[in-house]
């Protein structure tokens, strides 16, 4: 065929660019496609996608109409911006998982018989004392018995001011003490704390899939089927009802 014998002008090196593209592009697609294939025994959108693609391609080779092949290529590009856009998603919520533990301290300063003893935060329970210095982070939820001070409470609230807090006050775990020395007293467990609480909430959205997801998904399964399915029939019946 006359397109083996491209000569390298700029249409040689315009498919060369292409073909780079299909590559890069469709090969995440490419791979998750025939894996749902192969283990689910299923056609998802993936994989009609890079098959829709190459079509193009291989019709626009064949026919010599480069465009076909450029559209083709648009297809790619638009999959692999939303794959790449999920995946930003995803990371940046393990980011965030990963600084909300980062602000819990690991240790506290628990209080027994005006005894001051470091243990790890995990080990307090309801209604044990414990003692937070100047600069130092709440470990749980408490509330204060003895002491003034300011918190800084935007890795919870947002607030960028901290706040005045005082005896009968509530502080929580992840805030930071200011400049005064707090005697607090444990009202939630560790992992009952509304840090605890938040960072099982964004996991829990992290790995569940809403309704909305879940629906598109059964939809695009039926939605595969049929379209390799007209696209078969179109290419076998036309030739044998219109001769």
């Amino acid at each position: 065929m006359s397109w083996f014998c491209l000569e390298i002008n700029w249409v040689g090196l315009a498919l060369l660019i292409l073909a780079t593209a299909y590559v890069i592009g469709g090969y995440e697609s490419a791979k998750e496609g025939i894996t749902t294939l192969w283990s689910e025994k299923e056609l998802d959108v993936d994989l009609l996608m890079i098959v829709a693609a190459l079509g193009a391609a291989a019709l626009g080779l064949w026919q010599q109409e480069y465009h076909l092949i450029i559209d083709g290529a648009v297809l790619i590009l638009i999959f692999a911006i939303s794959g790449a856009l999920e995946t930003f998603a995803m990371e940046r919520t393990e980011r965030n998982i990963q600084k909300l533990m980062a602000i819990t301290p690991d240790t506290a300063r628990l209080i027994v018989d005006n005894q001051e003893t470091e243990i790890p935060v995990n080990q307090l329970k309801m209604g044990d004392f414990i003692l937070v210095k100047p600069g130092e982070l709440i470990p749980t939820d408490s509330i204060i018995i003895e002491g003034i001070s300011t918190i800084n409470q935007a890795p919870i609230t947002g607030e960028s001011i901290p706040v005045d807090k005082t005896v009968g006050d509530e502080v929580f775990a992840g805030t930071l003490n200011g400049n005064g020395v707090l005697r607090l007293q444990v009202n939630k467990s560790p992992e009952s704390s509304l840090i605890q609480r938040v960072i099982r909430l964004v996991e829990q959205a992290k790995t569940e899939t809403p309704p909305s997801q879940r629906f598109v998904e059964k939809f695009e399964k039926i939605y595969a089927k049929v379209i390799v399915i007209s696209g078969i029939l179109l290419a076998i019946l036309p030739p044998f009802l219109l001769n």
